[in-house]
């Protein structure tokens, strides 16, 4: 006898073929009733982690339901982030009152908005690889009411857990979805694409890894008033992409290609037709050229990325030109650029704004301790020197000439002495301001994990450790 548990889940599956087979028969308003049973809603979440289970036929059919089930899913995950961001704050806020009361009374205020004072590069986050649509509503209890003949999404502030609440008298109505996030669904081509056009209000889209599509799927969504789009890794995507793109989103303002190996100087070319533009990255683009890069030239630009760009040759100022013609830019990132300590010196006085840069695996980006280059770093937030085995004077200067840096990254290094990392751990001034390190993938000549375990408002990521080494925790 076939055991219980399996019973169900075949079950389960029948039902769910059946659907599939009969979705035709089914009155609309009850396809969305599906969404109320959890059984059917858990299968559709499901989905979304196996994302080679998606293709045109399954989305033609359930791809709305698809959105609802994901749409629930992310903002409970939104919101179990929001209330353990919440939960940090105040057992931060505790700890900080508790060390105020032992100071003067006076400094209460400060020290306490000084405690919930965080800053994050997005860019340096992993997007989430389950799909995720977002509508345009609050987090604040939102409320989809399938009674309510207008359709329109409500707060609800008796919701306690913030998440979507469904009543089942009429069709769901998602004409107000304004992201969809379709990232790694390689099965999908232009056939899904055309079924997304039909959300007449979505600003953001995310195709980065559909493999699927063609270089001309931008015309199914021509009519889309979209200002962000990611394409990394969309392999298709050539000059003739971009051509479509500038011409149906003049007022595009961030766009992600990197990753897309047929961008030429023709396609960057084609770009400027976008002045909005505030954000781009075109990293992983083999055949972008020096020339290329000079043409980028956004008013509105504040974030480049144009790391690993491999037909790129040193001794050109390609970056200081950059610099030059995009005067917001706020975050810079150059990895594997080979550029060289005097072409960096130039880029860094032109980006006056500049807080993060990422000069990853560029060696020779730094090599005098008495560089000039130092007194342009004071604005830096966020650096990133992974795989560049600068030497510790070096190391030391960086640290002394960045006052108001919170993220170092200095993975992928070799030989890192351990006296670099005390200088900073007994230095109070630089852990005032110094949020997160980064050693992963570095190796040192010796470490004590303890030593920087037992500083707690730093988040570090640690190294390959030797075992004779390595102290126990």
């Amino acid at each position: 006898m076939m055991p219980l548990e399996r019973e169900i889940s075949t079950l389960k599956q029948y039902c769910f073929q059946y659907l599939l087979r009969n979705h035709e028969k089914i009155p609309s308003k009850k396809v969305s009733q599906i969404y109320e049973i959890s059984d059917i809603r858990e299968e559709f979440i499901s989905m979304a982690k196996k994302k080679n289970l998606v293709d045109d036929q399954f989305f033609s059919i359930f791809g709305e339901i698809f959105i609802i089930s994901n749409l629930y899913h992310n903002l409970q995950n939104n919101n179990n982030n929001n209330n353990n961001n919440n939960n940090n704050n105040n057992n931060n806020n505790n700890n900080n009152n508790n060390n105020n009361n032992n100071n003067n009374n006076n400094n209460n205020n400060n020290n306490n908005n000084n405690s919930n004072t965080n800053s994050h590069d997005s860019h340096n986050t992993e997007d989430d690889m389950d799909l995720d649509t977002t509508s345009s509503i609050s987090t604040n209890a939102p409320l989809i009411d399938i009674n309510n003949n207008n359709h329109n999404i409500n707060n609800n502030n008796n919701n306690e857990n913030n998440i979507p609440q469904l009543t089942t008298n009429t069709t769901i109505d998602l004409t107000n979805i304004q992201k969809i996030n379709l990232s790694g669904l390689a099965r999908l081509t232009d056939i899904s694409i055309q079924y997304i056009s039909g959300y007449k209000q979505l600003q953001e889209l995310d195709l980065s890894f559909c493999t699927g599509i063609s270089n001309e799927f931008v015309k199914h969504l021509s009519k889309i008033p979209l200002v962000s789009l990611n394409l990394f890794n969309v392999t298709s995507v050539n000059d003739n992409t971009l051509q479509l793109i500038a011409t149906s989103y003049p007022t595009l303002k961030r766009l992600l290609i990197g990753g897309c190996g047929n961008i030429t100087e023709q396609g960057i070319k084609s770009l400027l037709k976008c002045s909005l533009l505030q954000e781009l990255d075109v990293s992983h683009c083999k055949k972008l050229t020096n020339s290329a890069l000079k043409l980028i030239s956004f008013p509105c630009l504040t974030y480049l990325n144009a790391s690993w760009c491999f037909d790129l040759t040193s001794g050109d100022n390609c970056f200081n030109k950059i610099a030059k013609q995009c005067t917001k830019l706020t975050t810079l990132r150059i990895a594997a650029s080979a550029i060289n300590e005097q072409q960096l010196i130039k880029v860094l006085s032109e980006a006056k704004k500049l807080t993060s840069l990422d000069i990853s695996f560029c060696p020779n980006a730094i090599v005098n301790v008495d560089s000039k280059l130092f007194k342009y770093m004071s604005s830096i937030q966020n650096l990133h020197i992974a795989g560049c085995s600068f030497k510790e004077p070096i190391l030391r200067k960086i640290i002394d000439s960045t006052p108001h840096l919170k993220d170092l990254d200095i993975s992928h290094q070799d030989g890192l002495p351990w006296s670099f990392i005390e200088s900073i751990i007994k230095d109070p001034s630089t852990l005032s301001h110094l949020k997160t390190l980064n050693f992963s993938l570095s190796k040192f000549d010796k470490f004590d994990s303890d030593a920087l375990l037992n500083i707690h408002s730093l988040t570090v990521f640690f190294p390959i450790i030797k075992n004779s080494n390595k102290k126990k925790k």
